[in-house]
């Protein structure tokens, strides 16, 4: 099984595991070493200095809401310190579907608020990509595809849930409602029947089959991530006046020796997802799960008629590393950027339509309009062209595994075919042209997943009680499957904590974890 892969990797020496995962910086290309490097001219007089541990969703944001601090009067440094750089965590492995509502149906903890403060940072990435294309005068790369969700009942549980829930919009951004077995198969051309609950038992529930997510969206983690650190950089340095955010490719080893070898700072925010407590300042103080998961990318076939398909492009104005790139999987397998933006369906669940309704086994491209899936297994489609599939759970690891796999190319050829053959049987179930797409890539990473509360898994933020009395060092993380709803809003809102030098101005959800002694997992 995929526990021996992991197992063998994690008893190899140190140094051997890191030269398997990390390239040094000193490898990359002249125009990424000159991108992530800091500049040598002293900051003036009265900069704020932040520097911020981890470059997922969660630093991120984190930079993104500093760096919006700053003013003509008031300078800004920030630190992005990272192993392997962008999204090379739990991050960017993740599915991208962003939604409020949990399983259930019903919204999150504060579920509103988060979902509408990350479509407003997904925004402001895309509108930051464009005029980085404009002034390049090259073509921005989509990363946003809005589209509907849908989520088949589970059972027949499941289903009378969906039943008796009220539909209910998220401001107006979202808002979700029950869909038939026939409604279902209208809007996603090739769902399989046998991913519909066997309603047999529970004729009176014969109507709900799944529940209709209306004002999703699919992200690409990394091409988002990039866009949001690149809109970081261009705000600083649009000052003009010695702002700047730098991304910092090491390991950070411990919160005071960062500040020793880099200068004080004005607040340290770890934002280091499931390697978080590899820090003496926090590890043994946070509530959390680890959990390592693998994920496919499916690809159509090749057609040789149309010619292959669009290699992925990375721009040259990123900082990137051999893990950010992973190679093709198959012989003819490319990683996909597709032309064609998926767009949310604009036919109502009751349309039927026959042609597509009669569609056959083999598709060349997910339908046009037709909704992405989530569930035990979610299908996150991103364009035409490909689709996030995921995931498998291994719980147990610990965050010095967790640190390793960051950055980690799934390269061995039984560790590929282990994952396919665990999560390609659950994408064709749930739609049956997946059967003749192929696997582009596997990716993996280790998810921090908070306790369950009253409130649902909510994250954890907050100062750390290690802090001494004249620094600020914080802590964001526990966004578990949940990290682009929470993201933007808990950077937001750290942000702000950290400017006014308190964490009391946080939600007590949040900071639960200070004072839940009994919280602490055995």
């Amino acid at each position: 099984m995929l526990v021996g892969y992991l197992q063998n990797r994690f008893s190899l020496p140190v140094l051997q595991r890191r030269a398997l995962s990390i390239t040094p910086c000193s490898s990359l290309s002249a125009t990424s070493r000159q991108y992530s490097a800091c500049s040598s001219t002293a900051e003036p007089q009265g900069t704020k200095r932040y520097a911020i541990i981890g470059g997922g969703f969660a630093g991120a944001a984190t930079a993104h809401y500093l760096a919006a601090t700053a003013s003509v009067v008031c300078p800004v440094t920030i630190h992005l310190y990272d192993i392997a750089g962008l999204g090379s965590g739990g991050s960017g492995a993740a599915g991208g579907l962003l939604h409020p509502f949990s399983p259930k149906g019903k919204l999150l903890w504060q579920g509103q608020q988060a979902f509408e403060t990350a479509l407003e940072l997904i925004g402001l990435a895309e509108a930051g990509a464009q005029q980085l294309s404009q002034r390049t005068g090259t073509t921005a790369e989509q990363f946003v595809w809005r589209q509907d969700i849908l989520r088949p009942a589970a059972d027949a549980k499941q289903t009378a849930g969906f039943e008796a829930l009220q539909p209910h919009p998220v401001g107006k951004s979202a808002s979700v409602q029950a869909v038939s077995s026939k409604q279902a198969h209208a809007l996603l051309p090739g769902l399989n029947t046998d991913a519909l609950p066997n309603l047999s038992a529970g004729a009176s529930h014969a109507s709900v089959a799944a529940l209709l997510i209306k004002g999703g969206l699919v992200l690409h983690p990394y091409k988002y991530l990039r866009a949001v650190w690149q809109q970081c950089e261009a705000q600083l340095a649009e000052l003009g006046n010695g702002s700047e955010a730098c991304l910092r490719l090491q390991q950070v080893h411990a919160l005071t020796q960062l500040e020793e070898q880099h200068g004080p700072y004005d607040a340290v925010v770890v934002a280091a997802g499931a390697a978080a407590a590899t820090l003496p300042e926090v590890g043994g103080i946070l509530p959390l799960r680890l959990c390592q998961g693998y994920g496919l990318e499916l690809t159509p076939k090749l057609n040789l008629r149309d010619g292959p398909p669009v290699t992925e492009k990375r721009s040259l104005m990123s900082v990137t590393t051999s893990q950010h790139q992973s190679p093709n999987i198959h012989a003819n397998s490319q990683h996909v950027a597709s032309d064609q933006q998926a767009v949310g369906s604009d036919r109502t669940v009751d349309e039927s339509n026959d042609t597509m309704a009669d569609t056959a086994d083999h598709a060349d491209s997910f339908p046009t309009g037709a909704p992405s899936l989530v569930g035990a297994t979610y299908m996150g489609v991103q364009g035409g062209q490909q689709i996030s599939v995921g995931a498998t759970k291994q719980f147990g690891i610990t965050p010095e595994q967790a640190l390793q796999e960051c950055g980690r190319r799934v390269t061995q050829s039984g560790e590929i075919a282990q994952a396919e053959t665990l999560l390609r049987p659950k994408a064709e179930a749930l739609w049956s042209p997946a059967s003749t797409w192929q696997v582009a890539r596997v990716r993996t990473g280790v998810r921090a997943l908070p306790q369950n509360t009253v409130d649902g898994a909510v994250p954890l933020a907050g100062q750390l009680p290690s802090t001494p009395k004249d620094k600020q060092w914080w802590i964001v993380g526990g966004l578990g499957a949940r990290g682009l709803v929470y993201h933007a809003w808990l950077g937001k809102l750290v942000a702000q904590a950290v400017i006014q030098g308190s964490d009391a101005c946080l939600p007590t959800q949040l900071r639960r974890w200070k004072v839940s002694k009994s919280a602490r997992p055995s």
